[in-house]
């Protein structure tokens, strides 16, 4: 008879501690998180934010939430918050997925705008960068489905939210008092989705935002710089 191969309970556990690892290694690198840069842990050092239970939250109450893109540590948002605070004259909170012994599990989203505004109804604004602004726009169809739409209105802005095969068209509906939508020339997610026809993509974007919202161009900006979390230059 043809000898037939068992393998040994030994080189069968060596086996599975192989691919356990394997598996480790993977989930490690999936959901390492990114940043903050150097400059970012300045501006933490310099006027550290409060940790609350959404997230973090600088200065006071808010007014302006934004959703950090995916793997991003919160802190790698820390001049930006800073700079949009100064600027309205309120607090910002930020918002990220569960994040513990330095991993992002963004498999996980983050708290959606209805927990937001139930804890800081001063909130009038959202926004989110790269896939945060996917989840933060969805999160604010959800609270128009379920009819909590606050009366005092939103606003919401898209930082850098590019893909390809990515629609904004579901959401054009949506009754926010304004809508603005960020790109970045360097950027190598929108590079990535123009497919070299940089006029033609924000064209097609424009036609599935709302009337009158705001275009705003970033001349030499790259999607790291939303965030602020060390790896700059485009990489189309």
């Amino acid at each position: 008879p043809a000898n037939t191969f068992l393998p040994s309970p030994i080189a069968a556990i060596a086996a599975m501690r192989v691919a356990a690892a394997g598996l480790a290694a993977f989930l490690g690198w999936a959901f390492q998180g990114v940043g903050p840069s150097a400059d970012a842990r300045s501006a933490m050092a310099s006027s550290p934010p409060t940790k609350v239970a959404l997230g973090l939250l600088f200065g006071d109450e808010p007014k302006v939430a934004i959703y950090c893109g995916a793997k991003v540590r919160t802190a790698s948002y820390a001049p930006l918050a800073q700079s949009v605070a100064a600027q309205v004259g309120g607090g910002v909170l930020l918002l990220q997925s569960p994040q513990f012994a330095g991993l992002c599990v963004y498999a996980v989203k983050p708290p959606t705008v209805a927990k937001v505004l139930e804890r800081f109804p001063t909130v009038t604004c959202v926004a989110g960068h790269s896939i945060g602004g996917l989840w933060a726009v969805e999160f604010c169809r959800d609270l128009y489905d379920a009819g909590r739409w606050p009366s005092a209105g939103l606003d919401f802005v898209h930082l850098g939210v590019h893909g390809k095969g990515v629609s904004l068209a579901p959401f054009r509906q949506l009754p926010f008092r304004s809508v603005s939508w960020t790109y970045a020339t360097n950027d190598c997610t929108m590079l990535r989705a123009a497919e070299g026809e940089v006029q033609s993509y924000v064209e097609r974007v424009v036609e599935e935002l709302p009337p009158g919202s705001m275009i705003v161009e970033l001349d030499g900006g790259n999607h790291e710089q939303y965030g602020d979390y060390g790896s700059p230059g485009p990489r189309p």
